[in-house]
């Protein structure tokens, strides 16, 4: 019981550290192109009917989205999306990884699913002038003042934005707790 326990909260933990990467292979193909289709749509919606950018990869779940203004569509926060579908999709395979221990799944509910977009895109302000909490951009991070420009929506590994370094740092306390009661 104990190390199911343990087990369960370092595999929680592992998976938010990793910044939910995404194999593409693990989504069907014909699953991805109908994320590609509902991610331009959304897109174009977001951004008023014209998003002067508009891409969206299903071999390889890369997109970006821009609006006329410059600005990137807060994509993380609708329905329909690229990163809404890479995260239920990463949900989804924690929860798995995580049969017949509760607290793993429930680890990965608060970590992963509760961070899943949930806003109705067709609702939405449009063009682009709320942006994302957080660049889904998945390169290296930008330090330097030149690079200030508003952050597009471009994935490159399909990974969802996502606050990781304060719920790797939650999930840490919450492993190392766990470790705690289970060692007495």
């Amino acid at each position: 019981m104990r190390s199911a326990i343990i087990l369960g909260a370092v595999s929680a933990l592992s998976f938010v550290a990793a910044d939910f990467p995404l194999d593409p292979n693990v989504v069907e193909p014909t699953l991805r192109n109908q994320w590609c289709s509902a991610q331009y749509s959304s897109c174009d919606t977001l951004c008023g009917g014209n998003a002067p950018t508009n891409e969206c990869d299903p071999t390889s779940l890369k997109y970006s989205c821009k609006c006329p203004d410059g600005k990137a569509p807060a994509l993380d926060k609708y329905l329909q999306t690229m990163p809404t579908f890479i995260c239920e999709k990463a949900f989804e395979v924690c929860n798995t990884a995580n049969v017949g221990n509760a607290i793993g799944q429930k680890n990965c509910t608060t970590s992963i699913q509760d961070k899943c977009g949930s806003l109705d895109p067709t609702k939405a302000q449009v063009g682009g002038s709320e942006e994302s909490s957080a660049p889904t951009t998945t390169g290296a991070p930008q330090t330097s003042a030149s690079n200030a420009a508003a952050p597009t929506s471009t994935s490159t590994a399909g990974a969802m934005a996502t606050n990781v370094a304060v719920i790797g740092n939650g999930l840490a306390a919450v492993a190392a707790g766990v470790l705690a009661a289970a060692l007495l």
